[in-house]
Order: C-alpha cells, then structure tokens, then sequence
C-alpha cells in the first residue's frame, strides 16, 4: 500500500496543549527514552527565541475514537525536541549561559532565564512559534510506524560528537584544528583517512591539549571532552602555553622515534603515553639522553614480542621484574585503553624504565631481549601480520 504524507505547521501552543491533555503521545514500545541533556535543551530553546528554523516533526494518527473523532497522535520523530520545549515552559532549566551559541549581544535579554523569567513578548514569540509537521497516513499500522521509526534513524552517516563540536565556533575547537594540522601526526601515521574523514584527528588533539592542561585523566566518555569544549569556548587564556608544552613534547617524541620503534608509536594509546612522559620530562627539567632512548627501543622491541601466553621463568630477579612490568603494560595497552588506571600504569611503567639513566636496568633490558629473542624467535611472517594489525 502507498501511503499518503502531508506537511502542515503547528504552533508550540497547539503542540503544548495537546502533549499535556494526552492528544500527543510518545509510545515507549518503540521510540527511545529522554536522551538529550540540558545544553541540547537549551540549545533548542535558544533557537527558537532567534526565530531559527528546527527540524520537522512526524506525527501519526494512531487511534481515533469513531464517535467522538478525539484523536491520540504519536509522536514517530521528534520526541526529544518536544520533550525540551515543554520542559522549558514547565520551568525544569533555565538558558545556561555557557551553552548558548550566539554572541552576548543577541542572547542578553534571555541569557540564565527560566521561561517564566522571559519578557512578555519572548513568551509569545515562543508560543507562537511554528513548527514543521509531517502527517503520517491514519492507515500505516504500528509495524509501519515501528519500521519507519527505524529508517529515520537508520543513518551511518548522523554526525559524531565531535562533527557537532567541529561545527560551532569555538576557541578551544579552533585550538585542536591547528594542532591537527601539524605534519608531526602524518610524520608518525597516527590518523587514517577515515579518523581524518570523521574529525577524530581533532578529538584526538583535543584530548591531548587536556592532557597538556590537566595531567591524566579518564577519558572512556565525552564528558570531560564536552566540559573543556563549554568552558574554553569563548575564551583559551592560557593557549599559547599550552601548545608551546605540547610542541616541546612533540620533539622528544621525535628523538624517541626510529624504524624500531614506529610501529609502536603510531598506535593512539601509545602516542598519548608518550606524549605523558614527554609532558613528565619537561615538568621536571629532565634532559633525555641517549641512555633513555636506547631504553625505550628496547622496551618497545621486547614489547613487540611479547605474547599473552608466554609464561617464562627468569631467574635474574631484575629481568624478571621488567617482564612482569610489561606484561602489565600489555594488558593495560589491550582493554579500557582511556580508562584513568590504565593510562597510569603505562605511564608510570614507561617512566620508569624508558627514563632512568641506570645502566642497570639498560643491561637488564638487554639480557631479557636477548632471552626472549632466543626461546620466540620472530619469523618474518609473524613481523607481517603484526604490523598489519598496527593498522586496522
């Protein structure tokens, strides 16, 4: 059966009114639950009070009492944006000042004002304002509805979090594009066309800054990410700092860097553990030294052919140590890689040995490359597959 779909324009009065009598409904069978968070509400609201067109909104007739033609009408996309403007009109936020886009001038009559705080005509202008209604066809069942539902947020190619940062001025944001740009990420193959297509290069650099700015920090969700974007957004006062503290880490991670060791280092959870050592070295005026990168080349070939499995029994209690200790930083470099605990433990495991002078523990790193080398002798083709999996 074809389906017939007309659009047509409701006001946020008609819309409020009906949502509240229970005309407007939201089916928990299909649709998701309230997912947006205060800036999206406000951010909404925000564009409603400048007059700025929103996305349209699906409704579907879905029971209509025969006798008294009342209707109850689903609401199949577009919950999240109704769910906002209500909430805002029952006084559940006010318009947080950090999470507004627009500049000071255009947003000063509404800035940190609850819908009850508003001048009178602001209110009208929100009651009156009129949103696009797509109709759905009364004769779709609620396997096409449900089915329909799924297609509207089907897309692969929604925008990301970071797309959505990528997409507004700010100056922190601005800060992490210039970073991206540096020939130092194409130099160590750290970004793939792909992270490069979806901006992940950017949330990448961004992370990094935090790194630069705040130390280690858990990373395993956006909300750190998202809280730096808010509160540098308009204002980056200690920026030329912090980037001049990056670059300076960026030329360790240079020295660092040879044949031996690329493979390693382009891997993004341990480009960010060098970049914490690098950050570490510089706090404490530590000057590296040949010493310490002939460390970290045999960390990283020991490393390399380190397996899971190995279970070996060294009798040198120095050597023994220092295979326990990677075999930790292994399994820390292998699940919850942004987690705050694992991301120290490889820190303080490549601090501690990758930059201390004592020969002791260079010639310790030597005796178990040696032993290891001896009992897994590395074929060429496991070399193959290992820097294959470097790349996925």
């Amino acid at each position: 059966m074809q389906f017939k779909f007309q659009r047509n324009t409701l006001s946020i009065k008609e819309i409020y009114d009906d949502f509240k009598c229970g005309k407007l409904v939201i089916d928990n069978s299909y649709q998701r639950r309230k997912v947006w968070v205060t800036k999206d509400n406000v951010r909404l609201i925000e564009t409603i009070l400048l007059n700025w067109i929103i996305p349209e909104i699906f409704l579907w007739p879905a029971d209509i009492n025969p006798d008294t033609g009342d209707t109850v009408t689903h609401i199949v996309d577009g919950q999240q944006r109704i769910n906002a403007i209500i909430d805002y009109i029952s006084g559940e936020y006010k318009l947080h000042e950090k999470y507004l886009l627009t500049e000071k001038s255009d947003r000063i009559n509404f800035t940190n004002k609850k819908f009850s705080e508003l001048s009178p005509e602001q209110k009208t202008n929100i009651w009156m304002y009129s949103i696009s209604i797509v109709n759905i066809d009364r004769n779709c069942t609620i396997r096409d509805i449900k089915n329909m539902f799924y297609r509207l947020n089907l897309t692969d190619y929604s925008l990301n979090e970071q797309e959505k940062r990528n997409s507004l001025e700010n100056e922190f944001g601005n800060t992490s594009k210039e970073l991206s740009n540096d020939e130092f990420w194409v130099k160590h193959k750290v970004f793939s066309a792909l992270d490069i297509k979806r901006m992940k290069d950017i949330e990448y650099c961004s992370n990094i800054i935090i790194l630069a700015r705040e130390g280690i920090v858990d990373q395993t969700n956006n909300k750190k990410l998202n809280e730096t974007y808010d509160d540098l957004k308009v204002e980056f006062p200690d920026k030329e700092d912090n980037v001049k503290l990056i670059y300076s880490a960026m030329d360790i991670i240079d020295r660092f860097a040879n044949q031996q060791t690329a493979s390693f280092i382009k891997k993004k959870s341990q480009m960010y553990t060098l970049f914490s050592v690098s950050l570490w070295l510089i706090e404490n005026k530590t000057i590296l030294t040949d010493e310490m990168i002939e460390s970290f080349n045999l960390f990283v070939i020991i490393y390399n052919k380190f397996k899971n499995e190995m279970d070996l029994y060294i009798e040198d209690e120095a050597c023994n140590r220092i295979f326990e200790a990677i075999k930790k930083y292994k399994l820390a470099s292998s699940e919850g890689v942004n987690k705050v605990g694992n991301r120290v433990i490889r820190f303080e495991i490549l601090s501690k040995y990758c930059t201390n002078t004592d020969p002791e523990i260079i010639k310790s790193l030597q005796t178990l490359e040696e032993i290891l080398t001896d009992k897994y002798p590395m074929t060429s083709n496991e070399a193959e597959i290992e820097e294959f999996e470097d790349e996925i």
